[in-house]
């Protein structure tokens, strides 16, 4: 938010950012993540895999792969650029999650915020949202986060685990998500959807009250 505030929107500090920049510096902070994130999730994802989906299995081991052997494997077949796969499906989730996350954050509690004030005959900036609202906030931005760019995520793991290598599919972003798209529909896209949104509401409610209530304990 500092370096968006300085640089791109040029807003004074003394001054709240726009909820454009709020969600411009939540995609920004994603794009950044994701160059970490695809390594790590890939062998991740690499591990989950059934074993016979795995190049560890063309090479003859049927066990369950340790991180160090996934590591080691992706280095030898594929090279440094190898523990990237799928970057693109990260970064999209990313960037786009990210903004979701932050802005479904601030939006709602803003609505909230508004309402309030209304009520209180007081300005909004004034105003403390009860725990209630700022859970409820915070739930609404997990939401928004994965339901929105899941199908990102679907292809993205599609692509790393190589599920699809044996339909002849070229492992592009844009391959594999017509493959998953004309195979599955769009059902297909946002399997296991449901269960990810289940989880990240109450962790996301929790991030976000928590957090906030520290900054005004220390403000």
């Amino acid at each position: 938010q500092n370096l968006l505030r300085k640089t791109l929107f040029r807003i004074p500090e003394d001054q709240e950012l726009p909820l454009n920049a709020l969600v411009s510096a939540g995609a920004f902070s994603g794009g950044v993540t994701s160059l970490v994130l695809t390594p790590i999730e890939l062998v991740k994802c690499r591990m989950q895999a059934p074993v016979q989906a795995s190049t560890l299995a063309a090479a003859g081991s049927m066990a369950q792969p340790s991180p160090f052997a996934v590591i080691k494997d992706v280095f030898r077949s594929e090279g440094l650029l190898g523990f990237w796969r799928g970057q693109f499906g990260t970064f999209l989730r990313e960037t786009g999650g990210s903004a979701a996350w932050f802005g479904g954050w601030e939006a709602s509690t803003l609505f909230f915020k508004t309402r309030l004030a209304k009520a209180e005959g007081k300005p909004a900036q004034d105003v403390t949202l009860p725990v209630t609202q700022q859970m409820a906030s915070g739930a609404l931005a997990g939401i928004s986060y994965n339901f929105l760019f899941y199908p990102a995520d679907t292809i993205k793991s599609k692509i790393q685990t190589g599920e699809l290598s044996h339909s002849g599919v070229k492992p592009t972003f844009s391959n594999v998500g017509r493959e998953l798209y004309r195979t599955h529909g769009l059902k297909g896209l946002y399997r296991g959807c449901g269960i990810t949104c289940m989880r990240s509401a109450p962790s996301s409610a929790l991030i976000f009250t928590i957090v906030a209530n520290l900054k005004a304990f220390f403000e």
